[in-house]
């Protein structure tokens, strides 16, 4: 499942005069979906248009599909290159604990897959000469789902901003958010 972040009502960042990070997010997001299929993976964009979605609707969503993967894309500023986030708890340990997994912990049980698609990734962008910065954040809504998940942002110089839109950075992004998935497929579960 890609989601690409924002969408309708909510614009995300301004990133500029003109740009808008949930237009960034789609196209980054169909681009993601073009090499996981080049793959044989099959994938799901969470929004292929400009609609509105809450954070609760997201995880709903990927989790009703039983998605394999889950990977939320996002744009911002300051910064240059891209940052990979992976789910982080309080307490890691609760995170599976008890007969029902609790809403904020779901994502718990998957997160050392969640860290190595993230390891991949981050690999393939510094072979790619390109800046990647791995942390884990309480991330909404990261914590809500029920596989591993990931949430890619591509960081610009605000004085360079149209630097997003670059269609070589983003193909590269595109290419090893694939390859970061492709080497860890044997390992997901779920439908693909």
């Amino acid at each position: 499942m890609i989601d690409a972040g924002h969408g309708g009502d909510d614009n995300g960042a301004r990133l500029g005069s003109k740009l808008l990070e949930k237009d960034v997010t789609l196209a980054l997001a169909r681009k993601i979906k073009a090499e996981l299929q080049e793959r044989g993976i099959g994938v799901r964009l969470m929004r292929d248009g400009d609609i509105t979605l809450t954070l609760e609707q997201r995880a709903e969503a990927s989790n009703q599909e039983r998605a394999a993967a889950y990977v939320a894309i996002h744009a911002g500023t300051p910064g240059g290159g891209v940052r990979i986030y992976t789910p982080a708890f309080a307490v890691e340990s609760e995170a599976g604990a008890g007969k029902f997994l609790p809403w904020d912990n779901a994502q718990g049980n998957y997160l050392p897959l969640s860290r190595v698609i993230a390891r991949g990734i981050a690999g393939e962008l510094k072979r790619k000469d390109i800046t990647a910065v791995m942390l884990g954040t309480a991330l909404r809504p990261l914590n809500n789902i029920n596989a591993p998940a990931i949430a890619i942002e591509l960081a610009a110089d605000p004085d360079n901003v149209q630097d997003l839109t670059d269609q070589k950075f983003q193909n590269t992004v595109a290419a090893a958010v694939a390859v970061g998935i492709a080497q860890v497929r044997a390992q997901l579960g779920g439908q693909e």
